[in-house]
């Protein structure tokens, strides 16, 4: 009975336990279908979840062997957005939670330190924010915290220094700030610590180090941290990978760091760092990669030797103070370094002591003061694949063995003093992807072989003194990106074959002289982007294949003798900048020209264009430079301009637009230059000119404009050109105006109507210094004594006016003047002496004296000035008597005289008369050597003369000019 009663009781607490442990499991799996709404599901990886199905089957759940727990969940890179609820606390069972890589946001809810039995929590690649919560402290039996690469902002949270068990801590790619908890101390078991990319500052703390021992892995880098690597690192006896970089870490290199012989990643780049290298550092046996890059040490690169890091493969020290020359013990024949990267420095002497470093791949000694050659032994390095030299003081020839080096990749020896010429060898380095052979000063020709380089990518030789013509094969180039021969002497035609390097995207060609038509050919680019053909002799039309070229982006043609329509150019809504300046383009500009939206920068000047402008040049909304001038234009300037708000430079001088100055202008607020000048523009200067606030420089010369200058051009005070000269314009110049032109340093108004003084207040314009041209106008009244406060003037013309008065004596401060002009005015008295330097046409067609004209009249010594009334008396009366006998002598004289006549006339009354007009006086002509003066018949066209138009260059070969 007692044993039937044990077995009854027996039985019954197995029901009771399994009726718990059901319940606790109904508990899981209710908790996770809690869980479930906040994620975002698109895939449907959540599907299963329902209480139709096996909980221990859904995806990511592991369950105990039980089936009763939940254990783990796994959703990692399942694509699910959506937060982390609040309902996960309710998994108390769980060991692991795995969530990263997905697209959560939202916080880490605080009921995640319920998980007491929590081993791994992975939540990093989402997009979580907030702060850490401290209750991850509670976590006591935590491992793995990495819940980096999210959002998170505010302090580390010192409770997770109770995380006991923690080994890994990954809070890298966050936006934390603060300093980095001493508390931290207490994480004896961390091995990896991962912190970099966040803005944390303080310093490092010395109890991190010395606390942690069993670190392998520290990575601080990108933040703000401060101070000196701490002492206490030498404690880190297990540590593999210190990674201090991009932070503000200052003084020197500790030497504690020798005692870190597990060590094979130490990178302290970007930081503070200064003094020299400490040769400790070669005790670190083990390590490979050694980056100390962008710091201020200096000394000599030589106290680290590869004869002692034998397993090292990557250095840099770039971007130092290093100096001295380059010792043989940096690599040895036996070293491991395949990577040496020491640019950037102060390095003397030859490459040499490098040629036995045969496990090199990558050498890059750019950006020092090397000098020598470049030695025949190069091809030594038989594994180089990147030998980078640019931006040194190397000389001599490129020599033939660099054509042994079959494993070239990158070739860069740019900005050298290299001479001679590229050999043929080169075309051997099949495997060449970028050579760099600008800026030297190579000659002779682009060898053919160069095709054979069927791996180049980039191909830059601008700046040398090559010649000859572009090799003809040069489109086996197939990979080619960049072409780049800018600034050489190339001749001949650009080879049909060059259009058959389909991946093409930039073609500089310019400042050559190359010549004929742009080959069809050139209509396969279809990835060209950047063309510059300037500055050649290229002619004949635009072939209407490059209409097809749609990624058209910069485009510029000027300088050569294209001719025929724009509009194969047009094909492309891409172009950004177009220059076809100085061609001989004709036809209208086509409408096309509205499809390129973006476009900042349009340069059609000087050509042959003729007609209206189109009205879709408004659809350009981007433009800040338009530039038409010195065409054959005409019409009224459109109204749809004013669409280009963001316009800089509107130049449409020396064309046919008549009508009147458009008062729209007044809209473009951010117009800092406006060229009208040489057009047919009647009407007055609209006064909406005042609202250009960033206005520069205006120029309205050359036109029929008339009435006074308004007095709302006072608001442009940032002017500092004012050119209105050749035109109608009267009344007085405006005083209130100019007083507001405090930066002006040219000032041209000559040739017009203007009457009354010249303004004083011109003479504050103190940074006047190229032109002061007041000339040939109707001004009146003195030279105002301010114009002596313009020091800086070089040119002052203020010829063919009614000036008069005396030149003042301030003029004489202008001792930056070389050209004065104060001719053809009533100006009297004597010429400054410091002026006398100038020429005496400086002052023709006036009352001055003095040099350099003839001296001035003196007066009298003053002994000599007073007389007597006495001896004036005895004066006149001597004066009047001898006048009296003159005049009776010349009487008598002139009657003896007119008797002899009568006789004569008497004796010759019969013979004929004399020859008619005998008693008619000579023409009278008025005026100085019977010449007639006329102010407005002296104004001379030579200011006026327009620049030379593009059909003259158009009709003249200009061969002899490129």
């Amino acid at each position: 009975m007692a044993t039937m009663e044990r077995s009854s009781m027996l039985l019954a607490f197995c029901a009771l336990w399994s009726l718990a442990a059901l319940a606790e499991s109904a508990v899981n799996y209710a908790h996770l279908l809690d869980v479930r709404p906040d994620f975002v599901d698109p895939r449907g990886v959540l599907s299963g979840w329902s209480p139709g199905f096996d909980p221990c089957g859904w995806r990511g759940v592991t369950c105990s062997e039980s089936k009763n727990h939940v254990l783990a969940l796994n959703l990692s890179g399942c694509g699910l957005s959506g937060t982390l609820s609040s309902k996960i606390g309710g998994l108390r069972s769980l060991e692991t939670l795995d969530l990263s890589s997905n697209s959560l946001s939202g916080s880490i809810p605080s009921e995640i330190g319920m998980l007491k039995n929590l081993k791994q929590l992975l939540l990093y690649s989402n997009s979580l924010s907030g702060h850490i919560p401290p209750e991850l402290g509670l976590l006591k039996s935590l491992k793995v915290l990495r819940i980096g690469d999210n959002s998170f902002s505010g302090a580390i949270p010192s409770q997770l220094s109770n995380c006991i068990e923690l080994e890994v801590l990954g809070i890298a790619y966050c936006q934390l700030s603060g300093g980095i908890p001493p508390e931290f101390n207490n994480l004896s078991k961390l091995k990896i610590l991962n912190m970099e990319k966040n803005r944390l500052g303080g310093t490092a703390p010395e109890e991190l180090f010395s606390g942690c021992n069993a670190l392998r892995v520290v990575s601080m880098a990108d933040n703000m941290l401060q101070g000196e690597i701490p002492s206490s690192v030498r404690e880190l006896a297990e540590l593999r990978t210190l990674n201090l970089a991009n932070n503000h870490i200052s003084g020197s290199i500790p030497p504690e760091l020798g005692k870190l012989t597990s060590l094979n990643y130490l990178n302290l780049l970007g930081n503070k760092l200064t003094g020299t290298l400490p040769p400790v550092l070669n005790q670190l046996t083990e390590l490979r990669v050694l980056d100390l890059s962008s710091n201020n040490l200096s000394g000599t690169i030589n106290a680290i030797s590869t004869m002692h890091l034998k397993n090292l493969t990557y250095l840099v020290l770039s971007n130092n103070h290093f100096e001295g020359s380059i010792s043989s013990d940096l690599c040895t024949e036996s070293s491991s370094l395949q990577n040496l990267f020491v640019a950037g420095n102060s390095l003397t002497g030859t490459v040499e002591g490098l040629l036995s470093c045969g496990s090199l791949r990558s050498l890059d000694l750019s950006n020092n003061t090397l000098t020598g050659t470049i030695p025949s032994e190069i091809d030594s390095l038989v594994n180089l694949e990147n030998l980078v030299l640019h931006n040194n003081s190397l000389t001599g020839g490129l020599p033939p063995q660099i054509g042994n080096l079959s494993n070239l990749q990158m070739l860069s020896l740019f900005h050298n003093g290299i001479t001679g010429r590229i050999p043929v060898e080169i075309g051997k380095l099949q495997r060449l992807q970028l050579l760099y052979l600008y800026e030297n000063q190579m000659s002779g020709g682009i060898p053919d072989e160069i095709a054979n380089c069927t791996g180049l990518e980039e191909l830059d030789f601008f700046g040398n003194n090559l010649s000859g013509s572009i090799p003809e094969m040069i489109g086996n180039l197939k990979n080619l990106e960049l072409l780049q021969l800018r600034q050489n002497g190339l001749t001949g035609r650009i080879p049909p074959s060059l259009g058959y390097c389909a991946r093409l995207q930039a073609l500089a060609l310019a400042d050559n002289r190359l010549s004929g038509e742009l080959p069809a050919s050139f209509g396969l680019l279809a990835e060209l982007s950047l063309v510059t053909l300037y500055n050649n002799s290229l002619r004949g039309p635009l072939p209407e294949s490059l209409s097809s070229l749609k990624n058209l982006s910069f485009v510029n043609l000027s300088h050569n003798k294209f001719n025929g329509s724009i509009s194969p150019l047009l094909g492309s809504n891409s172009i950004v900048k177009l220059d076809l300046t100085d061609n001989c383009f004709s036809g209208e500009v086509p409408s096309a020209i509205g499809g390129s939206r973006n476009m900042t920068r349009l340069r059609l000047g000087q050509n042959l264009l003729s007609r209206r402008i189109p009205n879709e040049i408004g659809q350009l909304r981007w433009l800040d430079l338009l530039d038409l001038s010195f065409n054959n234009f005409e019409g009224n300037i459109p109204i749809e301009i004013s669409n280009c708000s963001r316009l800089k430079h509107l130049l449409l001088a020396g064309n046919g637009f008549s009508g009147e100055v458009p008062a729209w202008l007044g809209t473009l607020n951010a117009l800092g230059e406006l060229d009208l000048s040489s057009n047919q523009l009647t009407g007055g200067i609209p006064p909406e000119l005042g609202n250009c606030s960033s206005l520069l420089k205006l120029c309205l010369q050359d036109n029929s404009l008339s009435g006074s200058i308004p007095a709302e051009l006072g608001q442009l005070t940032s002017l500092n050109v004012i050119n209105l000269q050749l035109n109608n314009l009267t009344g007085s110049i405006p005083a209130a105006a100019v007083k507001h032109w405090q930066k002006l340093y040219e000032l041209r108004l000559s040739e017009n109507y203007f009457t009354g003084g010249i303004p004083p207040e011109i003479g504050e314009l103190v940074e006047l210094q190229v032109m002061l041209d007041l000339s040939k106008n109707q001004l009146s009244g003195g030279i105002p004594w301010s114009l002596g406060k313009l020091t800086k003037l070089e040119r002052l013309n203020l010829s063919f006016n009614q000036l008069d008065g005396q030149i003042p004596e301030s003029l004489q401060q202008l001792t930056s003047l070389h050209r004065l002009d104060l001719s053809e005015n009533p100006l009297s008295g004597e010429i400054p002496e410091k002026l006398s330097v100038f020429p005496a046409s400086s002052f023709a067609g006036t009352h001055l004296c003095d040099a350099p004209l003839s001296s001035c009249a003196k007066p009298m010594d003053g002994k000599m000035a007073r007389l007597s009334n006495a001896a004036v008396a005895g004066i006149v009366v001597a004066i009047v008597s001898t006048s009296a006998v003159v005049c009776m002598v010349l009487l008598c004289m002139l009657v003896k005289v007119w008797s002899k006549w009568m006789e004569v006339s008497v004796s010759n009354s019969d013979s004929d008369a004399g020859e008619e007009g005998f008693g008619e006086k000579e023409g009278v002509q008025g005026g100085a050597n019977g010449k007639y003066w006329k102010v407005e018949a002296m104004k001379t066209v030579g200011s006026s003369e327009k620049q030379s138009s593009a059909s003259e260059t158009c009709t003249v070969d200009k061969d002899g000019g490129n």
